[in-house]
């Protein structure tokens, strides 16, 4: 009997990380289990036998499909983004990174937009909140939409594809991109995610889907196929790392403009300037220098800053973190109900 074709594959990411794989394949709750099947690519970690045996051990009490594979050498993220989506026999492939989990309810309802809207991209909201903040949603609008195809969306929108977890491609699109151009980049989902919507659109899905928990050790920079290692780029502790992580997210968005002939860049950089505030914020709590050195190597990297971030640097600097916070919350959330966006 030939088996039933499955509508969308749930990709996970994994290196070293084994309870938190764990946790992330235990929130996978589907009741449609013939219609999704988990694909899980290890990337040649140090737990990598631990690993196998968390899925194996996954996929005999579990009613959907599983695979599993585990990488002869070190990918790196981006070309095991890649890997997984050839492995997967969806139509639809979802990015979902180890530590980070499905809210209870929610996978079906997703489920049930794609098998209707049979999008070229959908993604939904998650909930995410560093360690000592508060958790928000974000990448929430107040209602389910469709996208429309064009530069405008792709530019209004880099910021929704920055978390990899719960993006949903059509396979066939993720399979026309090289992996290789992105090597180190940590931000291959971001091109996936501009060029589709660039020519395709997307939709929409207005439900909470991701928890983003991101407790796991971080390996970005370390590993093997990193080549030149980066320690800022593992350090989440560090006030600097977020910078580090915006340079290659820079090169990849001007990567898709010469690839496209289009100036995405020049909207993205107007919404990077707006959200500066949360990574000169958390310098300024830190310390006086660690709030100048911040806005020094921000200033040096490869964008225009708009006006708006100097006076988030002056105010930050003259008044403090506590009361900037408290003067721009007002401004901030009028900004979200103006755009219909959270």
């Amino acid at each position: 009997m030939q088996e039933k074709a499955r509508v969308l594959s749930i990709c996970i990411t994994s290196y070293n990380r084994v309870g938190e794989l764990e946790r992330c394949l235990k929130s996978i709750d589907c009741k449609e289990a013939d219609e999704i099947e988990v694909v899980v690519s290890e990337d040649c970690s140090p737990m990598r036998e631990n690993i196998r045996q968390v899925v194996a051990d996954y996929a005999k009490c579990c009613p959907y499909k599983v695979v599993f594979n585990a990488n002869e050498q070190n990918l790196g993220y981006d070309r095991n983004l890649y890997k997984l989506a050839s492995l997967a026999s969806g139509e639809f492939i979802m990015y979902l990174s180890d530590d980070d989990r499905l809210f209870s309810g929610k996978f079906d309802e997703v489920l049930t937009c794609v098998k209707k809207q049979r999008p070229a991209l959908a993604y939904s909201a998650f909930w995410f909140g560093t360690c000592g903040e508060k958790k928000e949603v974000r990448r929430m609008y107040d209602h389910s939409h469709i996208i429309p195809a064009g530069e405008l969306s792709a530019g209004k929108r880099v910021y929704d594809s920055i978390l990899f977890s719960g993006l949903i491609f059509k396979k066939e699109l993720v399979l026309d991109i090289d992996p290789s151009r992105f090597v180190n980049s940590n931000f291959f989902q971001v091109y996936l995610f501009l060029d589709i919507i660039y020519r395709h659109g997307g939709y929409y899905q207005n439900a909470l889907l991701i928890d983003c928990v991101s407790d796991g050790e971080n390996a970005f920079g370390r590993v093997a196929s990193s080549g030149v290692q980066n320690e800022l780029l593992a350090d989440r502790d560090s006030v600097f790392s977020k910078l580090e992580f915006q340079k290659g997210l820079m090169k990849v968005i001007r990567m898709f403009d010469a690839d496209h002939g289009t100036n995405v860049f020049k909207l993205f950089s107007k919404e990077y300037s707006l959200r500066s505030f949360s990574g000169l914020y958390i310098a300024r709590k830190e310390s006086v220098s660690s709030c100048k050195e911040y806005w020094r190597r921000m200033k040096a990297m490869d964008i225009s800053l708009h006006p708006v971030c100097y006076i988030y640097y002056v105010s930050l600097m003259g008044l403090g973190a506590k009361a900037c916070r408290q003067l721009y919350a007002l401004p901030k959330f009028v900004l979200k109900k103006v755009r219909r966006y959270y």
